[in-house]
C-alpha cells in the first residue's frame, strides 16, 4: 500500500534532511570519550585480524621493524611468545569491558570487574599481559592524542592500579615449580609517576612463584642501598619514566655493581622511557633492557635468574 511508506514507522527515528536516519538510542547512551575509544579499537582490531590471518606479515621482522600498526604494546597477541600464555583468547575478550569500567563515572562497574576477574581464574600474568598492559597502553594513547583529559586519565589509572593490586594479593597462584626461591626487588626513578606498571610487573613476578619486595613506593636512594645490604635477590627491576634519567639510573647501576657482595644479582631497567628509547639505555650497565613485562620475564628466564 502507497501509504506504508509515507512516513516512519513506529519506534523507528525520523529522517533527517540528509536523508540519514536519526541518532539511535544506542548511540545517544555513548559519550564523545566512548566514542573515540570505539572508533579506536575498531582500528586496532583490523591490523589483529590481518596478522592472524597472513602471519607472514610479522614474521622474521626484528626489533625496531614491526610496522606502528602492529602494536605489541596494544596488542601483545601479536607476539607468538604471548600468544601462548594460557587463557590469552579469555583474557584479550575483557579488554573492551574493562575500559569501559575505568572511564565509566559509576564506581560499580569497576567493583563487578575485580569480581568477574576473579571469578575467570585467568592467571595472574596472564591477565598482565593480555589485559592490564594494552588498556594500560590505550589510555597513555588516548592521553598523547589529546582525546581525554588528565582526570579522566587520573581516575582510570588509579581504577585500574586498584585491580591489579586487589586481584594480585588475593590470589598466589604458581603456576610452576621452583628448585629455589627467587626474590626480586623493584624500584623506580623520581620521574615515573605512572606507577601502574610496576604493579603490573610485581603482579607477573607473583604469579610466576617469585618473592616480590620494594614496588612503586621504592625509588633510587638511600632506601634501596639499604634493602640491597640487607636481603639476599636474585634481581633488580628498574622502572625508568623519563630519559633524561639515563644518567641517574647508569649512575645508581655503576654503585650497586660496585659492590662484590652484589655481583651476582642481575639488574633490568624498564619503564615508559625504555619504551620510547630503549637504545638509550643499551649502554648503562644493565644486564636486560626490556620494554614490556613479558620481555623481562623471558629474560629472566633465559638468563636463569
Amino acid at each position: 500500500m502507497a501509504g506504508d511508506n509515507d512516513g516512519p514507522r513506529s519506534g523507528e527515528p525520523p529522517a533527517r534532511a540528509d536523508g540519514k536516519s536519526g541518532t539511535s538510542k544506542a548511540d545517544a547512551k555513548l559519550t564523545s570519550l566512548e566514542q573515540r575509544i570505539l572508533e579506536s579499537a575498531i582500528r586496532g582490531a583490523v591490523p589483529r585480524l590481518v596478522s592472524a590471518s597472513h602471519t607472514e606479515l610479522t614474521a622474521g621482522l626484528r626489533d625496531g621493524e614491526t610496522p606502528p600498526e602492529f602494536d605489541f604494546h596494544l596488542h601483545p597477541e601479536l607476539d607468538p611468545k604471548a600468544r601462548e600464555l594460557p587463557g590469552t583468547d579469555k583474557a584479550i575478550a575483557f579488554r573492551a569491558a574493562l575500559t569501559q569500567a575505568l572511564i565509566q563515572p559509576d564506581p560499580r562497574g569497576h567493583r563487578e570487574m575485580i569480581e568477574e576477574l576473579q571469578r575467570s581464574d585467568l592467571p595472574m600474568h596472564t591477565l598482565a599481559i593480555q589485559l592490564f598492559s594494552p588498556v594500560a597502553a590505550h589510555l597513555g594513547r588516548l592521553w598523547c592524542n589529546d582525546e581525554t583529559d588528565f582526570i579522566q586519565v587520573a581516575v582510570a589509572s588509579t581504577r585500574l592500579g586498584m585491580i591489579v593490586n586487589h586481584l594480585s594479593q588475593n590470589r598466589s597462584q604458581t603456576i610452576r615449580e621452583r628448585q629455589k626461591a627467587r626474590r626480586v626487588l623493584l624500584a623506580r626513578t623520581q620521574g615515573a609517576l605512572h606507577t601502574i606498571g610496576v604493579s603490573i610487573v610485581a603482579s607477573c613476578f607473583r604469579d610466576m612463584g617469585w618473592d616480590v619486595d620494594g614496588g612503586a613506593d621504592l625509588e633510587l636512594n638511600d632506601s634501596l642501598y639499604m634493602r640491597l645490604s640487607n636481603s639476599s635477590y636474585s634481581l633488580l627491576g628498574i622502572s625508568v619514566g623519563r630519559v633524561d634519567e639515563v644518567d641517574e639510573c647508569a649512575a645508581a647501576i655503576s654503585r650497586i655493581q660496585s659492590n662484590r657482595g652484589l655481583s651476582a644479582m642481575k639488574i633490568a631497567v624498564g619503564g615508559p622511557a625504555v619504551m620510547k628509547n630503549p637504545q638509550a639505555f643499551g649502554s648503562i650497565g644493565a644486564d636486560m633492557v626490556a620494554k614490556s613485562a613479558l620481555e623481562v620475564m623471558h629474560l629472566a628466564d633465559k638468563m636463569g635468574v
